[in-house]
């Protein structure tokens, strides 16, 4: 009753769980670059975009009438969408030029969506190449591309507004136009679709698979029933404590229902192993007795891997500063703990409810592909003890090698398969424009009305000037560019010199809005003259790349506000990656740390020696060189769904050496002479840990369905851990053991 209860709580907390596909979901809310973005876009406007783009092949002109018109079209149609803010809309459509008429400032549309034709087009690219700010930015320079920038109230629930700009593209553009929709907001959007279609698809795939090898490793459709409930019930109970607590799915999140689900069948296969293994020495014993005897050998070995595992993922959690990250740590700690609690009530009341027998016989297949490599292995780890520990050394060393070539990276595209047509587009957009990638200096003056002095906008120009010579950076843009431009149209000039007169650039302002919108210079300078944006395009997102620019530019903003006394900080969406990202690097080894030391103790624990703790974690760790060395090998970078894997193969692959050792303590036919694969219960908790391996190697290979390549790797790496976790236990703690008999007295004590 009580579990059907909890499960009942447990669907209903399910239903209140909201997605959070946003990439920021990892940058902590209170970091001060954050409050810096947040501020820019409270003065500035600025927000991270949805870019719909047209355009045609290289070399010819977009800027034609009637694909203005579909374009200006898609326009109005977007402004009307819900969640859009339709006052920040930018386009061709929405920006003025500057030009002079005998010194006369004039300030035109670049173009108006009424009557568009072969002259207003050919004047629209004219009056866009006349103002350097615009160009790699609303258009290309050929012309063959031209972008609408779209604002969102919620950029992070940018779902339905990517489909609607895909579906307006379909419907109004011509033949030969591509419509391109990317940006940071159009990404959220198709994360958002893939993590809704993950989940869809992984979580029926991994309780498939799980049926699958159930049916295989326990040979009783009977025997499925019981191992189903407990899968069930702890993926249900588990997220829908999520639900209520308030938690977020995040991109990581995907990959939460299929460890808890890996986990639940490893504590179902031993216990149910160790009760077929009893029914058939003991056939002449009740269910019910055989059944407490396979609990008084299984349940303490389950409790104490199940507290290991919670232990480990408990330290992912702590430590790590990125929310998602923590919350998949606990929730997963979380799910363990209640697998665990399942399989030992659930799962014997389900035994005995179905009087569950074993099969009359083992399986020749588990035989020979089981038991005779595990036997193997075994016997020649316990009879060749040096020579395995310096076999098991020397492949050590050569994964410690590949695993010092994994590095921290991270870039955008990174997320989205390369025939994703998201990614398509963003490297179309990358390649003719001058990069989607931001990197904003907000410069601020002790009072209104200060930085239109002359001396203020020289040096914001410098400070500008001296960022625009960074690698990466293609184009800078701020109120100097304005300023100068003006200056060139009322005085002459090169469009760079600015105004020397100490009123000059108020009263150019003044001259602005006599003839345009005051409002055209509201993303780089404040209606007070006391904030302005500076902000630069890169060509690439990537971090390694990027770090290296971000660091040059706060070396470029200290000297700045030496000079001039103004405070100058660093924003933007380069920026906010990076930081946290640099937030990652520093924390990821203190996290896998953690779960390590925590690891470490729950071992200590159990075993009440210091040296069978050590012993247990030295598997663990050639299972988490394993996991580094592939990424190292494969070059595949380590960024925030892929750094868990190392942390959570700690929690996954120290159940084996538990449950080795703890076999041990029962075990009767192993001396240092002797083989402990001549015990069969040793053998059958062997062969049980590699059902379990197996289990968990499946049951998070289906995360190689994802359509998000870090979750791809994701699956891989951990099963990856968890099965050289394995193989190492199999191989290291009987040669140890053989090696140093008097641990046996302690592993018993």
């Amino acid at each position: 009753m009580l579990f059907v209860i909890a499960s009942a709580f447990g669907i209903a907390g399910i239903l209140s769980i909201e997605k959070d596909p946003s990439i920021d979901a990892m940058m902590p809310k209170d970091d001060p670059t954050v409050q810096i973005r947040d501020f820019a876009t409270e003065v500035f406007g600025l927000e991270d975009p949805m870019v719909i783009a047209l355009s045609i092949p290289e070399g010819q002109s977009v800027f034609q009438p009637e694909i203005l018109a579909a374009f200006h079209a898609i326009q109005e149609n977007i402004e009307a969408e819900p969640n859009v803010d339709a006052r920040g809309v930018v386009s061709i459509f929405t920006e003025s030029a500057i030009a002079s008429d005998n010194g006369d400032l004039l300030v035109d549309p670049i173009i108006t969506g009424d009557d568009i034709t072969e002259a207003s087009a050919a004047l629209a690219l004219s009056r866009v190449r006349s103002m350097p700010m615009f160009n790699g930015v609303l258009a290309s320079k050929d012309g063959s591309m031209i972008t609408l920038l779209v604002p969102l109230e919620d950029p992070d629930r940018a779902e339905d507004l990517y489909l609607r700009a895909i579906e307006l593209g379909e419907e109004l553009a011509l033949e030969g136009v591509s419509v391109d929709v990317a940006g940071v907001a159009g990404m959220n959007g198709r994360l958002s679709l893939m993590v809704a279609g993950d989940t869809r698809v992984l979580i029926p795939a991994a309780a498939l698979t799980a049926l699958i090898f159930l049916t295989f490793a326990l040979r009783s459709l009977r025997a499925l029933v019981g191992p189903v409930v407990v899968i069930a019930g702890s993926l249900i109970i588990t997220m829908g404590i999520m639900g209520w607590l308030g938690a977020h799915y995040y991109l990581i999140s995907t990959a939460l229902p299929v460890v808890i689900l890996a986990i639940a069948i490893a504590d179902s296969i031993h216990i149910t192993n160790v009760y077929f293994s009893r029914r058939r020495e003991q056939p002449a014993e009740t269910v019910h007795q055989s059944l407490a005897r396979a609990l008084r050998k299984t349940a303490l070995p389950v409790v104490l891997t199940s507290v290991t595992t919670a232990a480990g993922f408990a330290g992912l959690a702590m430590v790590s500063p990125m929310q998602p990250i923590s919350e998949f740590g606990w929730f997963v700690s979380l799910g363990t703990l209640v697998a665990m609690a399942l399989s030992l009530t659930v799962l014997p009341a389900i035994i005995v409810l179905t009087r569950l027998e074993p099969p009359q016989s083992k399986s020749a297949i588990t035989q020979t592909l089981l038991e005779t490599p595990i036997r193997i292995a075994t016997s020649s780890s316990a009879t060749r003890p040096k020579v395995t520990l310096l076999v098991f050394a020397l492949v050590t060393i050569a994964l410690g090698a590949l695993a010092s070539q994994a590095v921290f990276d991270f870039k955008r595209e990174s997320y989205f398969q390369p025939s994703e047509p998201i990614r398509v587009a963003d490297a179309r957009m990358s390649d003719r424009l001058a990069g989607l990638n931001f990197l904003d200096v907000v410069v601020s003056a002790p009072e209104g009305q200060d930085l239109l002095r002359p001396e203020r906008l020289a040096a914001i120009q410098s400070l500008s000037n001296a960022i625009s010579r960074s690698r990466h950076v293609q184009k800078t843009v701020g109120i100097d560019d304005y300023m100068a431009l003006m200056h060139a149209a009322l005085e002459g000039g090169d469009g760079v010199e600015l105004p020397d007169e100490p009123d000059a650039a108020a009263q150019y302002m003044l001259l602005y809005e006599a003839s345009g919108d005051p409002g055209d210079f509201e993303r780089v300078l404040d209606f007070d003259y006391r904030h302005a944006l500076v902000r630069a395009q890169l060509d690439t997102d990537q971090y390694r790349l990027t770090a290296p620019v971000i660091q040059g530019a706060r070396a470029e903003l200290a000297r700045f506000e030496e000079q001039t006394g103004l405070q100058a900080q660093l924003s933007g969406r380069v920026v906010i990656n990076a930081g946290w990202m640099s937030a990652l690097e520093s924390s990821h080894f203190y996290a896998l740390g953690a779960a390590i030391g925590l690891v470490f103790l729950a071992c200590l624990f159990a075993f009440r020696s210091t040296a069978l703790a050590l012993i247990t974690l030295v598997p663990v760790l050639s299972g988490i060189l394993l996991t580094f060395a592939i990424m190292g090998l494969l070059n595949i970078a380590i960024m925030p769904v892929t750094s868990t894997t190392a942390a959570i193969a700690t929690g996954l692959g120290v159940d084996f050496g538990i449950h080795l050792i703890s076999a041990m303590r029962r075990s009767e036919a192993f001396e240092a002479t002797q083989l402990i694969a001549q015990d069969e219960h040793y053998l059958t908790v062997a062969r049980s840990c590699f059902f379990a391996a197996v289990s968990l190697f499946l049951a998070l290979s289906v995360t190689t369905l994802s359509s998000a390549p870090p979750l791809q790797w994701f699956g891989s790496l951990v099963a990856a851990g968890a099965f050289g976790s394995l193989l190492g236990a199999i191989v290291f703690i009987p040669a140890v053991f053989a090696i140093f008999p008097s641990l046996r007295s302690s592993a018993r004590t």
